[in-house]
């Protein structure tokens, strides 16, 4: 498939995840625990300026490949920062030409449950710690960021 054509289906599932429903329900975790990362959520801002906003997850990706859809047992609400690791990671693979399994993607937003920290330590040691290392440059993008806000208040 040629990549103009990726780009357009690309687009246009993400506009399909962007319905009133799921608007409602990330602003709803305005204020709450990032369950990636744990950090407290801000209201949504443009993609890049505040890695702490709030963004629609879907925990098994929605492409052609996945197959993920835009139902409510497929979204999740996690900051910015930690969508942005997930994303860097899934493009990682299919650059490679692997496809990472949804229980994967499941196990790895849900890592503080027993049972999935173990499917990712046993079966996905590989995977997870590459997304633990890209979840740890965006700690940093979050830490700089946290940096910049401060030094703004304070001046």
């Amino acid at each position: 498939m040629k990549k103009n054509n990726r780009k357009k289906i690309r687009t246009h599932l993400r506009r399909k995840s962007q319905n009133k429903r799921n608007l409602r329900f990330r602003n709803s975790k305005v204020g709450k625990k990032c369950p990636q990362c744990g950090y407290s959520m801000n209201k949504t801002s443009p993609p890049g300026k505040d890695p702490f906003s709030v963004t629609i997850e879907h925990i098994q990706p929605m492409d052609l490949v996945h197959g993920g859809d835009s139902n409510m047992s497929n979204l999740e609400i996690i900051c910015y920062s930690c969508n942005n690791a997930r994303n860097k990671l899934k493009q990682k693979y299919e650059l490679k030409g692997d496809i990472l399994p949804d229980k994967f993607w499941y196990s790895s937003i849900y890592h503080e449950r027993p049972r999935n920290k173990i499917n990712l330590i046993k079966i996905y040691p590989n995977e997870w710690a590459d997304l633990l290392q890209l979840l740890s440059i965006e700690e940093q993008v979050k830490q700089k960021f946290q940096g910049r806000i401060k030094g703004i208040i304070e001046t």
